[in-house]
């Protein structure tokens, strides 16, 4: 039994897309379920992925005014300060500004402040030493929305601003021009671009724009996790098309020196680029990536690049060992991994963060002492608001900003452990078991997704924030060969023979031990096309695994009934028509949910087809079989045409034709020799044909002119059915049903 990592939670459409939009769109099936599944049904959502396109910048809350202001600097030959982030977002819109204006004039400097020493965002110190008296224009990108003191500091010292920025507006907004795509008191159509994104709004207002700035926009666009749909998708769309034409000296030579080589797409940035860019700022040496982004010299760019790919082994080295002590730290009991201490690198927390989020499934609290208080980063899982809770159930904390699933919080020293033990208890008291979520997209069965289809598929791309690259489904498949790749054999390969598919897994080498060539197995992961020597292939990079944790228990038996094992969360499947006690009870021949924990059989089915519509294809860990019924009709048997007739001849026979059966009916089925079941079965079924008629407990003859067959009886049938399932699901061995439910569970 292999227990998957994830919670595995698999998407429903909400609402079907017209076929008029299928077809004016070209959509294949995959295609189709895949947006249904993620709410983009409509014409105007399809738009925003399969034609997304830019707005006019003229639209933006005040960029007229920001432009006259700049016009006025370059035409009076003013100094002009860009002051920018330290992340690749903030680094790509300092380049971007700074190649622009340097179009028109040469009087253009940048600053980044240094992430440990000086902070994000304007620095008054930064300021009141290289600023005032020598800079008459400062623009800020990609920060400065929360600035208002500073931005203040330089108004009054006649040193003009202007803030570019797309973080959201607080209680802190300075009183200057703002130029920002969701202004509370802006019209933009598109109001999730990136700091980059408006960066080149601005440039494009100036009319200083070029189409090489557009890789700038996309570097930056992707790095800092906005929506990748709408406008956002647009510029990606254009900026790898220029990263994979023509890209800047400066790219070309962090790619080489990164060891890439090849196609330059969304995951190049998110996983080459980022990181890199990333890693000056958290090293407190972004200017070296702008100085980079911004070099035209062959050799200057090298020596560049082999800096930054320096600091960023640097910064991985600083992160495996911070990682290494944060998790041995860890409790593995506990619901929240709070850990801290002295010496730990400020700029490196937030990914020892997600680290240790990644490894144990739990929101993660990282923090390092700086000075007389401990400061750091927070991550959660899927489902948890950490800020919230940081707000409404910690008392010890001096301050945390951020948003659901990513924060920066600091702690006095002093109350350090009692801000440990608070969150921990707290959580503690929710008698949860957290673990992360991944979203199913698209399940993979034999024949539903051709080399051509995923092909066609593909021009879904680029994949970012907001239409994230879809995760597929294997369930229960049966594995063709496994075996372990990599040179510690840390890997694992993976054949599945009847979707023709190959998965490999990173750091999965460990399945080996849990399953064979011939078992089944549960996969999830994202696909791709992989070509080895001139043969195409479709290929799954696994994300996770989960491996026979379908567990079966008979509990038919009254010997056998441990119910302290079922709870009241768990899944129920009781017999038609009885009444549903909650939201979590299913009557057989309705649909379960896809994901389920635990199945608990209650009743028996009237049929074997309920049953097997209920339970077809889902995932599920335990099932429970109880099957109870009132009644047994194995032993009882079911009426036949000679029974029928038997009984027919005495009511024919009695007086007046008719029998009170409320009076009589004991001695009728001992007369008949019949239990009192069989006999209520027997009028029943003779009721449904109209060979009798049943009023007031009364049987009556019916004068019959035609020939009747048993099988036209619907409660016949119906009891049938019912001796079907009986004789299947009460009279089978252990191992026989066990093995049928399992049938059931996998087709």
């Amino acid at each position: 039994m292999y227990q998957s990592k994830y919670e595995w939670k698999v998407r429903k459409k909400t609402a079907d897309i017209e076929d008029d939009t299928v077809k004016a769109f070209g959509l294949n099936n995959l295609e189709k379920t895949v947006l249904e599944n993620r709410g983009f049904v409509a014409d105007g959502d399809l738009n925003k992925i399969f034609k997304p396109k830019s707005y006019e910048a003229s639209l933006i809350q005040n960029i007229g005014q920001a432009v006259e202001r700049i016009e006025t600097a370059i035409n009076n030959n003013e100094n002009i300060l860009i002051y920018g982030d330290f992340d690749a977002d903030g680094i790509t819109s300092t380049v971007l500004l700074s190649n622009a204006l340097k179009r028109s004039t040469q009087n253009v400097e940048f600053i980044i402040p240094d992430r440990i020493t000086d902070g994000y965002g304007p620095n008054r110190a930064i300021f009141e030493e290289v600023v005032v008296g020598q800079f008459d224009l400062v623009i800020t990108v990609d920060n400065g929305i929360s600035s208002q003191q500073e931005i203040s500091f330089l108004e009054e010292n006649d040193v003009d601003t202007i803030v570019v920025d797309h973080h959201s507006f607080g209680e802190n907004v300075p009183e200057t021009t703002i130029i920002h795509p969701d202004h509370p008191e802006g019209t933009y159509p598109y109001n999730a671009l990136a700091g980059v994104g408006i960066t080149y709004k601005l440039v494009q207002a100036l009319g200083l724009d070029r189409q090489e700035d557009l890789a700038l926009v996309a570097i930056g666009t992707v790095a800092d996790l906005v929506p990748i749909i709408d406008e956002n998708k647009k510029l990606v769309i254009d900026g790898l098309e220029v990263l994979n034409d023509r890209p800047t000296l400066g790219i070309k030579s962090l790619l080489r020196s990164a060891g890439h080589d090849g196609i330059i797409d969304e995951e190049t940035i998110g996983f080459t680029i980022a990181p890199r860019l990333n890693a000056t700022g958290r090293l407190g040496e972004a200017s070296v990536a702008v100085e980079l982004l911004l070099e035209e010299d062959a050799d200057s760019a090298y020596e560049l690049s082999m800096a930054v790919e320096r600091m960023n082994q640097e910064r991985k080295q600083i992160v495996e060992e911070i990682h290494a002590e944060a998790a041995e730290m860890v409790d593995g009991s506990s619901q929240i991994n709070i850990v801290y201490k002295e010496g730990w690198h400020p700029g490196v927390i937030g990914i020892v963060a997600s680290r240790l989020v990644d490894q144990f499934g739990k929101p993660a609290i990282v923090l390092t002492l700086d000075g007389e208080a401990y400061r750091g980063s927070a991550r959660s899982i899927e489902g948890v608001d950490l800020h919230g809770v940081i707000g409404e159930q910690s008392s010890y904390h001096s301050s945390y900003g951020g948003h659901s699933q990513a924060l920066g919080i600091e702690v006095p020293d002093k109350h350090i452990e009692s801000f440990k033990d608070e969150l921990t208890q707290y959580f503690e008291s929710l008698g949860l078991d957290l673990r992360p979520v991944k979203y199913i997209d698209y399940q993979l069965k034999p024949g539903n997704m051709t080399m051509k289809e995923f092909e066609r598929f593909e021009r879904l791309k680029p994949f970012g924030q907001s239409f994230n690259t879809p995760i597929f489904m294997v369930n229960n498949a049966k594995i063709g060969a496994i075996r372990q790749v990599g040179k510690d054999k840390s890997h694992v390969k993976i054949t599945i023979p009847e979707l023709e598919l190959d998965v490999i897994g990173f750091r999965f080498g460990h399945l080996i031990h849990e399953v064979g060539n011939g078992d089944t197995v549960s996969l999830i992961g994202t696909v791709n096309i992989n070509e080895f020597n001139q043969k195409r292939s479709l290929q799954m990079v696994l994300l996770d695994a989960s491996i026979d944790t379908v567990q079966i228990m008979d509990m038919r038996s009254k010997t056998d009934q441990q119910f302290d094992i079922i709870t009241k969360d768990d899944v129920f499947l009781i017999q038609e028509g009885k009444e549903k006690k909650g939201p979590n009870y299913y009557h057989y021949g309705e649909r379960l949910p896809f994901v389920t924990e635990s199945v608990v059989l209650r009743d028996l089915p009237d049929s074997l087809d309920n049953l097997t519509y209920s339970l077809n294809n889902i995932h599920v860990s335990k099932v429970i079989m109880i099957f109870h019924s009132k009644t047994e009709l194995f032993f009882t048997g079911l009426p036949n045409r000679m029974d029928i007739e038997k009984l027919q001849n005495v009511i024919v026979g009695a007086e007046d034709g008719s029998i009170n059966m409320a009076k009589h009916a004991p001695a009728l089925s001992k007369k008949i020799g019949v239990t009192m079941t069989f006999l209520k079965m027997t009028t029943d079924i003779m009721e449904d044909l109209k060979i009798i008629e049943l009023k007031n407990g009364i049987v009556y003859k019916v004068n019959v002119d035609y020939e009747w067959n048993l099988n036209e009886s619907t409660k016949f049938r119906l009891l049938n059915s019912r001796m079907e399932a009986e004789t299947r699901l009460k009279m089978s061995s252990t191992n026989e049903l066990k093995q049928y439910v399992r049938t059931l569970i996998s087709n």
